[in-house]
């Protein structure tokens, strides 16, 4: 199986959305990367876009971390249920113990079936068959269908399915936050590269060059205006298909030489496994 999307972490993105947790204590970290690529904003199936991954102590019990997947975004409101995971697909959290920086545990999931008939294989928390961008199934520690969750018989609890989109990005904020990034200001001699001269005029934060926003004085100056969760307030609102592994901490320490862990996200094919 040879991945086929970008693999996600701190040692293999431009940007890294790679996240470091310590099991035994509170570091909550979040990431967020919604449609980065064009072969992925025109795929007919986006469930290899992986938008966000999070890792946290489960609210509902210290001795247990949840991993969050979310893939599949922009999902208009009201068709969260009408939109399933790819089959073809295997994605992964993987875990590295320390800092070696290579994965020395993993969970995985795949899937099978179409609609709302979809099973969800998970495989782990366990040692790779493989490191790197090829990968192969580990034995199957359970299944949950779409939609719903379960409690595996090695205590990991699993819910796969549609969700509310629970990353907050003011959108238009971004839109005005470089000249670049000023959508109305937008000329082809905005793009890096060009030798052409700028004909608009830049402005920073939404606002003309030289000029204040806010109550702020100087380079700190900045806009009092409310934000907007565009993934939120937009259309009703979006949503993304959702892995939820909530897994005991026993299994993410017992036979490792560390408590700390840094984790991060992929997805393969899964032909021929």
């Amino acid at each position: 199986m040879k991945t086929i999307h970008r693999v996600i972490g701190g040692l293999l993105a431009a940007v890294a959305l790679a996240v470091v947790v310590i099991a035994y204590s509170v570091h909550p970290v979040r990431s967020s990367d919604h449609q980065d690529t064009y072969n992925l904003a025109t795929r007919s199936n986006t469930s290899a876009d992986i938008t966000d991954v999070y890792v946290f102590p489960s609210p509902a019990n210290p001795a247990n971390v949840v991993f969050v997947m979310n893939v599949s975004p922009l999902i208009p409101a009201g068709m969260g249920t009408a939109k399933f995971f790819d089959p073809t697909l295997m994605w992964q959290f993987k875990i590295s113990h320390g800092t070696t920086g290579i994965e020395d545990e993993v969970i995985q999931l795949g899937v099978s079936g179409t609609n709302a008939s979809q099973v969800v294989s998970v495989y782990g928390p366990g040692r790779p068959n493989e490191v790197g961008t090829s990968n192969t199934f580990l034995p199957v520690s359970g299944t949950v269908t779409y939609n719903t969750g379960a409690t595996l018989a090695n205590g990991v609890q699993v819910f796969a399915g549609p969700r509310a989109d629970p990353f907050y990005f003011d959108l238009f904020a971004f839109f005005k936050f470089l000249g670049d990034r000023n959508y109305s200001n937008h000329t082809s001699q905005s793009d890096p590269g060009t030798a052409n001269t700028l004909t608009g005029t830049p402005t920073f934060n939404g606002f003309a060059a030289g000029t204040m926003s806010g109550t702020g004085t100087g380079a700190y100056a900045c806009s009092t205006a409310a934000p907007q969760n565009a993934l939120a307030d937009i259309n009703g609102g979006f949503n993304v298909l959702s892995y939820v592994v909530e897994v005991p901490r026993t299994l993410l320490t017992t036979g490792y030489s560390s408590s700390v862990i840094h984790v991060w996200a992929t997805v393969n094919s899964s032909t021929g496994s």
